[in-house]
């Protein structure tokens, strides 16, 4: 386990270096107000997309992909929103531009930032799949979670470039990074006035033993994302993975097809 005066010396830094709370990309933010205005219009959303072209590009890419692929190639903004909706579209937006948080300056940093995102993008596409097969959640909303449960592990990786003990250590930063993203991500999702849901996610997903009454939530398909990409079925106290159990997944199969494989090289960009 990290060193709890290890762990506040970092939180301590990043609210030094003014990073707790990283800035949501301007897309994004843009496409969410558009969808929050009951006067708003497909057209507006389009026109917002249009003026960055790179994420314009990977919208298509993803449409095309087997998250969302219909019996048409789709190869038009318009084409898009029509077929998704709005707010599908709107939560794509916000998990395609995702990727520009992950940003470093050292070779150690963007590897590490770099596999941080794509495990992400793993986990996010899993998350997808998952609501849909196994529940009635809203399986973009799974998708958008999947993809920011380890959004507190940002702010940590960047001081790290500050720090050089820690870029000779890469093991001892990922092990900070897993313990301090719960209690930095939740902070950032309600900086970003995300549903309630989104740091309820990042408070419980790192928790294999996490167990509730009621429903399957997406806590439980996140959970469930995660120890797929690990390719664990578990505890580490070899117990049942009891967010697996109400959802009735098997994690001893591997869900990873080639669909599912392309699904993620498209959201990873």
């Amino acid at each position: 386990m990290a060193n709890p005066a290890l762990e506040q010396a970092i939180i301590n830094k990043i609210r030094d270096k003014g990073i707790s709370l990283p800035v949501l990309p301007d897309v994004a933010l843009r496409a969410r107000r558009i969808i929050d205005d009951p006067n708003s219009s497909a057209s507006d959303l389009v026109e917002v997309i249009s003026q960055d072209p790179a994420i314009a590009a990977r919208l298509i890419q993803v449409a095309n992909s087997p998250l969302y692929r219909g019996a048409q190639h789709i190869d038009n903004l318009n084409q898009i929103v029509s077929r998704l909706g709005m707010r599908t579209v709107s939560q794509l937006i916000v998990s395609l531009s995702a990727k520009q948080l992950f940003t470093a300056k050292t070779a150690m940093i963007k590897r590490i930032m770099r596999d941080h995102w794509a495990f992400s993008t793993q986990v996010a596409a899993l998350a997808n799949h998952i609501a849909r097969r196994h529940t009635k959640l809203d399986a973009d909303q799974a998708l958008l979670a999947g993809l920011l449960h380890s959004v507190g592990g940002i702010p940590v990786i960047v001081v790290a470039e500050d720090i050089p003990k820690l870029q000779d250590a890469p093991a001892v930063l990922n092990e900070l990074v897993e313990s301090l993203q719960s209690r930095l991500g939740g902070n950032i999702v309600k900086a970003w006035d995300f549903p309630d849901m989104f740091a309820e996610v990042i408070e419980h997903c790192g928790d294999l033993g996490y167990q509730h009454d009621g429903d399957p939530n997406y806590s439980d398909v996140v959970i469930c994302a995660i120890a797929q990409a690990r390719g664990i079925s578990r505890t580490p106290d070899d117990r049942p993975i009891m967010a697996a159990k109400k959802l009735g997944v098997d994690l001893e199969s591997s869900m990873i097809d080639d669909e599912l494989d392309e699904a993620i090289r498209a959201l990873g960009g």
